[in-house]
């Protein structure tokens, strides 16, 4: 045995939804390098083909999904798709969703909504059937720093929601041996955040505003991510990891 045994993922079955770029695509591929099974949702297929080729490069298996998470019975259905293919689920990667730039419209609140508190709910609780049946189940939710900052869009208090949702239902698992946590990304250079992470505003008081005094990189989520899923984390449920630079608050 290794030092570095505990970090792999050989055989386990994983469903990561929002996978067809950025933080799910570098999660699902950090996954494929650690020996796991794949089934990767998004929205549309297209880059999911560019993914799943990845993982194949890798040496991995991944099968594709396309899937509005913000529709009724998409979540579930997809837990029941995900499950048949690989035969059963080990992890599952509640990524997906919606920063809420329309989310003052009350058909733009109900998308994000749904996106990125309702079809994290369905799926977990969909998924609980087949995860009471692993060996070493884990449900692993991708929130937000800006659920610790608070703010006027619902976004930063739908994440802190799914915060919470993390904690409760991980001491309410707890005793099933399912172990629940929650990745709290601050900001990473992905193509959905360029604007962001291009702005003057941003850039120039940055060193200010993250004690590490750079935006995150996608791997350094998806590290964060295996190590959760991995045996080395086997004593950890109920945490929400901020992975932010050491973000600087003032309250």
């Amino acid at each position: 045995m290794t030092a570095l045994d505990p970090f792999r993922l050989d055989g386990r079955r994983a469903l990561i939804t929002g996978a067809s770029r950025g933080i799910g695509r570098g999660i699902a591929e950090a996954y494929a390098q650690a020996g796991a099974r794949l089934a990767l949702a998004a929205r549309t297929t297209g880059n999911l083909s560019e993914v799943a080729a990845s993982v194949a490069q890798i040496g991995g298996e991944a099968h594709t999904f396309g899937a509005d998470l913000a529709d009724a019975e998409a979540p579930t259905r997809l837990v029941q798709r995900a499950a048949e293919v690989l035969g059963g689920l080990d992890f599952v990667v509640n990524n997906a969703g919606d920063g809420g730039h329309d989310g003052l419209t009350l058909e733009g609140y109900r998308r994000i909504l749904h996106l990125n508190l309702r079809a994290p709910v369905l799926i977990t609780q969909a998924a609980r059937p087949h995860l009471l049946e692993s060996q070493a189940p884990v449900v692993i939710n991708v929130s937000s720093v800006s659920a610790r900052l608070g703010g006027a869009e619902p976004y930063g208090p739908l994440k802190a929601a799914l915060s919470s949702y993390t904690v409760g239902l991980a001491r309410e698992w707890g005793k099933d041996g399912i172990r629940v946590v929650a990745i709290a990304p601050g900001v990473i250079e992905t193509d959905m955040t360029a604007g962001y992470t291009d702005a003057d505003w941003w850039t120039g008081n940055l060193a200010e505003r993250v004690a590490l005094g750079r935006n995150g990189q996608v791997d350094e989520i998806a590290g964060v991510a295996r190590f959760l899923a991995s045996e080395a984390a086997a004593y950890i449920t109920g945490a929400v990891i901020p992975v932010d630079g050491g973000w600087v608050h003032q309250y």
